[in-house]
């Protein structure tokens, strides 16, 4: 449990007024403004780059992949580390000696990452963007990121090992490997006890609440949660993390689904 003071427990503020704990400046901000609909962002792509955290430590990421064949990056959710370490590895020129992969622990996460990269690359999904290992030896690819290391499955741990032993034959090959948590020092001694590099900062403020007892359902209690956040908090988003396609079907209203699916 965290510390008394610094977090609040969900179960705590059920059914609670506003008034139960100190309103952040941000949530201050945002009540009794009217509420707008659509793109809320009025910042042009590259602004949007420029905004992120990992932007200001763009020089010295670059020259860390350069001095080092294996490196660790930490950086917390909305840092960018995702979207634009491998859009500043093309930039600085590491397409000139092959392909840069980046992979993700789950499908979802693969598609929607690859599109966003897409977009803000300026090409087409499955050109320049998109494309997948096809070679045992790598041997088209210049970096490979392992991306989310922290979502251990049976195929990402498959994937370590193999890596692993082909750094050792192919000493040209950088790679990384991106976590949001502090397993960064087991990372670092699985690769070769390789340097890790970190990012501060997050794109938005963020508050951590906590359940007393573990929830029966999950799923219910997330969209529970989603309907409180909806008619108790400021206009706003919200944003569900949940483990995969199926569940995050099963949550979605059917109107949205139908609609998906005729798409």
């Amino acid at each position: 449990m965290p510390e008394n003071g610094e977090r609040h427990l969900a179960q705590e503020l059920r059914g609670v007024g506003l008034s139960a704990y100190d309103m952040p400046e941000w949530k201050k901000d945002a009540f009794g403004k009217t509420p707008t609909f659509g793109q809320r962002s009025k910042l042009s792509m590259q602004e949007q780059r420029e905004s992120l955290p990992i932007y200001k430590l763009k020089k010295e990421l670059i020259q860390a992949v350069h001095d080092n064949q294996v490196l660790v990056v930490i950086g917390e959710t909305g840092s960018g580390k995702t979207t634009q370490m491998t859009q500043y590895l093309a930039e600085s020129g590491y397409t000139t000696k092959g392909k840069i992969g980046c992979t993700q622990p789950r499908r979802v996460a693969a598609m929607s990452v690859a599109k966003r990269v897409a977009e803000e690359f300026g090409c087409r999904l499955g050109e320049e963007v998109g494309e997948i290992l096809t070679d045992e030896n790598l041997s088209q690819y210049s970096v490979i990121m392992l991306d989310e290391a922290h979502e251990r499955t049976i195929h990402t741990d498959v994937l370590f090992g193999l890596l692993k032993k082909l750094l050792k034959r192919r000493l040209d090959l950088r790679l990384i490997v991106t976590s949001a948590t502090l397993d960064a020092e087991k990372f670092s001694g699985y690769f070769f006890n390789c340097n890790i590099f970190t990012i501060p900062g997050r794109t938005f403020p963020v508050e951590k609440l906590y359940t007393k007892q573990p929830e029966t359902d999950y799923l219910d209690a997330a969209l529970i949660t989603v309907l409180q956040i909806h008619l108790t908090e400021p206009e706003g988003d919200i944003l569900v993390f949940l483990t995969g396609q199926e569940e995050i079907d099963s949550c979605l209203p059917v109107s949205v689904r139908e609609n998906e699916e005729s798409r």
